[in-house]
């Protein structure tokens, strides 16, 4: 059965509405409940004493409702008590100084003392709870993003990264290419962190050291969510440990790596509440999800689903439209999530998050969106061997966040992001009704028919291993603009023609590009179709690729823009622009014809299919995921849905 949790914040409520709620959530069929997540205050008021006395009653309240508890590490929001008494602790985010503590998140995950923290308020948990019948799992701190403290632990921790790395300073400089703007290196002291201090643009550092303080940055994260796990694991050896997964646009952390050491990969789930007008914008969720299932290549969970219109970190969002509560859990289920927990209960009447919503406002009163909470469990309901299924996809799209690490610090051209063009080919995907795994970079491409490689700029020798073997082997390549740019230290590759080193596997070269940015022109497809582009232009020689897309005006009129190549007994595309949606869909479709993969055709824009599979049954997810109520054909019938309704069908 899939699970529904509920996340719930005992210690900002009376104790008397307690028993009220957990009978509403038992009523409704929620089967867990995440608790203490920001709770270390109320957990120790004073270092080294502990109040356990409400957090028992609470987990015991929980369990004599018939539900689990999701127990939380509470370290993202530690006692201001102890940032008072223990300076070093604290995040600093200049050279000059701690950050203040007026939100939260402000620690710093290297520092020594901080650890010792955490050693005593986790293992105070973990020796009293670890053990106990109701508690099913365990989250880590809270949306753990890359550490990007700059204090003097953190100082020191790089340079002992960089040593470890490069052995010696000859090698640094040599990799890092600091002979421009006289920037050696000689002596390890002289290594700092990026403060990104204001004034100062990212793109005026030496890209190859800012890749290397990314990569360094999440390496500490994965290293302090392996630290927490391990001391929940002295105290039982077997348990479920995990943590909730964000997507940060600027301290984005290496999740493959951060989820080595954990049982389960975990996300927080806020699609947009505002359907965007445009038709060509890139809005679904479902590419994060996919992305959270390959970090273990299995199924995941949703620590926090949207429950109501956020309200925090910025303005008040709209509400939630019709539907859509209901729509975006299911769609979540869709793409492999096997428990699923609103955030949350109570919209809280105090603090920062007081207008971010839950399930109900502040009157604490039934509304629709509670409602809505109920269709989706009753939906659930009726399929009650989901969770005996997952996605067989014959599609992988790799992802690494050294792509994203390296094209978030030095943009490409104006409007040119990592995310849109492996979130184009992962929409054209669903809207095709195929299955598709986001899986890392350097992973076995085994048992996968198609492999789209978008924006591989910071080479990995193992996925072009990989690579050069699948399509050698009959295996169905795509590759896209700014494949192949630069080697694994963050430095262009020269002496070789774009796209380097994977040249040979695309049978092309690119003579020239043209960073467009935000103007628009357009591709004539040897289909004979047209189609907008945008961003970017690699001018493609063929060598023994045929051209089957060609630019339109400008004075590249006429020069192959899009390539299809044999290579062994595979094949080889490789896009040399940012298209419009029916670019990818249409070059989608023709691949998937060709090597007798089924599609689906006839899908409005908008409207996404995956399929479940496994011991529990063949389950098809049909999610009109737009604002509109769309009508078309499916498998003989005429399908009718409304805006946001999913619909799943048995098979």
């Amino acid at each position: 059965m899939i699970q529904i949790g509920i996340d719930y914040y005992p210690e900002h409520w009376d104790a008397s509405l307690w028993e009220k709620d957990l009978a509403q959530m038992e009523a409704i069929g929620v089967s867990c409940v995440r608790v203490a997540e920001f709770a270390w205050a109320k957990l120790e008021p004073q270092e080294g004493s502990f109040d356990f006395a409400w957090l028992d009653e609470a987990v015991e309240a929980i369990a004599r409702h018939g539900m689990k508890v999701i127990l939380c590490t509470p370290t993202n929001c530690p006692p201001d008590w102890l940032y008072r008494q223990y300076p070093d602790c604290l995040q600093w985010n200049t050279e000059q100084g701690p950050t203040y503590t007026g939100i939260r998140g402000h620690r710093c995950q290297s520092s020594p003392v901080f650890r010792g923290h955490v050693e005593r308020i986790v293992s105070a948990l973990a020796q009293r709870y670890a053990n106990h019948p109701a508690v099913y799992a365990w989250q880590l701190d809270n949306e753990i993003e890359t550490n990007q403290c700059v204090c003097p632990s953190c100082r020191e921790k790089f340079q002992a990264w960089c040593r470890e790395k490069y052995g010696t300073l000859e090698n640094l400089n040599r990799c890092w290419g600091t002979d421009v703007w006289s920037g050696q290196y000689s002596d390890w002291s002289q290594l700092r962190p990026h403060t990104k201090l204001a004034g100062y643009q990212i793109g005026w550092y030496n890209p190859a050291y800012i890749l290397d303080w990314e990569r360094f940055g999440a390496s500490v994260t994965a290293e302090y969510a392996a630290f927490q796990a391990g001391i929940i694991r002295r105290y039982k050896p077997d348990a479920i440990i995990t943590t909730n997964a964000c997507f940060s646009p600027v301290n984005q952390t290496d999740l493959h790596l951060e989820f080595q050491s954990l049982n389960v990969a975990a996300y927080d789930n806020y699609p947009p509440v505002r359907l965007p007008e445009d038709s060509e914008e890139v809005y679904s969720a479902a590419f994060g999800l996919d992305l959270i299932r390959g970090l273990k290549r299995k199924n995941f969970w949703i620590l926090e689903q949207l429950g109501g219109p956020g309200g925090c970190w910025g303005p008040m969002a709209p509400n939630l439209e019709p539907g859509m509560l209901e729509g975006y859990a299911l769609q979540a289920v869709a793409h492999g999530a096997d428990l699923v927990s609103f955030f949350r209960w109570r919209t809280a009447v105090s603090g920062a998050e007081m207008f971010c919503h839950g399930l109900l406002d502040h009157s604490g009163k039934p509304n629709r969106r509670l409602r809505e909470l109920c269709q989706a469990v009753q939906t659930l309901q009726k399929h009650p061997y989901l969770d005996k299924t997952t996605l067989v996809s014959p599609v992988a799209l790799l992802y690494g966040a050294n792509q994203a690490f390296a094209l978030r610090n030095q943009r490409q051209s104006d409007g040119f992001r990592y995310w849109t063009q492996p979130q184009l080919l992962h929409e054209a995907c669903g809207n095709l009704g195929v299955n598709v795994d986001v899986i890392e970079e350097a992973q076995s491409l085994a048992g996968y028919h198609v492999v789209l490689v978008p924006v591989h700029t910071v080479v990995n020798a193992k996925t072009v291993e990989n690579l050069y073997a699948f399509a050698r082997d009959g295996g169905t390549v795509v590759l896209t603009d700014r494949c192949g740019v630069k080697n694994e230290y963050g430095n262009c590759i020269g002496g070789e023609e774009l796209p380097t080193v994977f040249a040979a596997l695309a049978g092309c070269h690119v003579e020239e590009y043209d960073p467009i940015g935000q103007q628009k022109q357009e591709i004539l497809g040897k289909n004979g179709k047209t189609y907008a582009i945008t961003s970017w232009c690699d001018l493609l020689q063929c060598d023994s690729a045929e051209p089957i897309a060609r630019y339109l005006g400008r004075y590249y009129d006429g020069t192959p823009a899009i390539t299809k190549n044999s290579y062994g007994k595979g094949c080889v595309y490789y896009i040399g622009t940012v298209g419009e949606k029916a670019m990818y869909r249409d070059l989608l479709l023709e691949i998937f014809r060709a090597l007798g993969i089924a599609v689906q055709e006839q899908l409005p824009r908008g409207v996404e299919i995956t399929t479940r599979s496994g011991e529990g049954g063949t389950y098809r997810f049909t999610f009109n995921n737009t604002a509109a109520p769309v009508c078309f054909p499916l498998g003989g019938e005429e399908i009718r849905l409304k805006p946001l309704e999913m619909r799943i069908d048995v098979m």
